[in-house]
């Protein structure tokens, strides 16, 4: 048989140790293997899951045999009560309890992000090659998980365009500004963004306990002044990082204090959000930053703390907003009509300068995908393609 097989058993937690072909051996906890039986009593295959209840599973019933299947590929696993489950050597491999393996299945592609500052150079691709080629669609958003930033190009001068990107990604997130919005500036704004006032960085709808991960913005038309209406982009991790070293007790702050931000109004529906979260959100296994929540034009003005913590508060955000600014952080640009720009709104503040509109008119398109749609759609295509 290509597959050998060693019993070990741990009274404490039931262990049994398989040795594969290629002489690599781990170790399997019994209760594991008894849930993930996927015997026709116990799993729905075209469903892909489970059909036994957990208040069914017996945490210490035991294995009584393991033996190699007759092709040599897996393993024939029986229980104290009679039950038996087969498992080939792939899968288990696949799963196997090592450190290497919990650090492969944990990672997510915004991993090890590659840092922006002014200088930063926007990659770039055709708006066309996303809607025609899946490999094009993959580099782009394997290389825009790690950059945060993306521009693609050559877009149709028309309304439509991201409901065509957000399909092929997957699909559009719905919020109370719509599935798309209109950047314009109008009369009666209930957002800042539909003016022609300049507008400081910010992260999009920080009210949202679930923010929007990606944001997209499709230049339709662009103000022609020669001043005014360039846009602001600053990588808030890389800011967070300097704060970090060269501040941190502000950098504590904003990593343990939430404040509270809202937006009421009417626009797709009536709506009155209210969130409150700290300014930097980090993952609590092992501290890195999950996302970036920051907005001055939405900060509430109730603050639902210990009024001595307020200055100590406003203090941290000033510093975090003077390191954005700084001339090595702030990325400044204008938008081309026909780009459509990509950017993690988890990751990345935006913003922009003020224009005359009695110069002229500036017309973007904007909508949201979400960070599961974006992973989803790089793990299908990866899939297909092992095919």
């Amino acid at each position: 048989n290509n597959l050998h097989l060693q019993l070990q058993i741990r009274t404490c937690i039931y262990l049994k140790q398989v040795e594969f072909s290629d002489g690599s051996k781990y170790e399997y906890p019994s209760v594991f293997l008894q849930d993930n039986c996927t015997c026709p009593s116990c799993y729905h295959p075209s469903s892909q899951s489970r059909l036994r209840k957990l208040t069914d599973l017996n945490l210490d019933n035991k294995i009584s045999s393991l033996k190699t299947l007759p092709d040599g590929n897996g393993v024939e696993c029986k229980w104290m009560d009679g039950h038996i489950a087969l498992f080939s050597e792939e899968w288990l491999k696949a799963r196997r309890f090592t450190d290497d393996n919990i650090k492969i299945r944990k990672a997510i592609p915004r991993d090890n992000p590659q840092l922006a500052g002014a200088n930063v150079t926007f990659p770039r691709e055709s708006f066309k090659s996303m809607l025609s080629d899946d490999q094009k669609l993959l580099e782009m958003l394997q290389q825009f998980s790690k950059r945060g930033i993306f521009m693609l190009e050559g877009a149709p001068l028309e309304v439509g365009q991201l409901r065509k990107l957000g399909d092929k990604i997957g699909f559009i997130r719905l919020t109370h500004y719509g599935y798309e919005f209109t950047v314009k500036s109008e009369p009666n704004a209930v957002n800042l963004a539909y003016t022609s006032a300049r507008l400081g960085v910010h992260t999009d709808l920080p009210y949202y306990v679930y923010p929007p991960g990606v944001q997209l913005l499709h230049c339709i038309k662009q103000y022609a002044g020669n001043e005014g209406g360039q846009s602001h982009l600053v990588d808030g991790f890389r800011v967070a990082q300097q704060m970090k070293e060269k501040y941190p007790e502000e950098y504590k702050i904003l990593c343990e204090v939430p404040v509270e931000f809202y937006d009421v109004g009417t626009d797709y529906t009536r709506f009155f959000k209210v969130h409150h979260s700290p300014t930097f959100v980090l993952n609590p296994e092992n501290g890195s930053m999950v996302r970036v929540v920051y907005s001055n034009q939405v900060l509430s003005s109730y603050m639902p703390l210990q009024k001595e913590l307020v200055k100590s508060v406003y203090t941290a955000l000033k510093t975090f907003t003077d390191l954005c600014y700084e001339p090595e952080n702030l990325i400044e640009f204008k938008l081309q009509e026909g780009e459509v720009l990509i950017f993690d709104n988890w990751r990345f503040l935006h913003g922009r300068e003020g224009f005359d509109t009695s110069k002229g008119h500036r017309h973007l398109e904007g909508c949201y995908i979400d960070w599961d749609e974006i992973y989803s759609r790089i793990r299908v295509i990866e899939n297909d393609m092992r095919k």
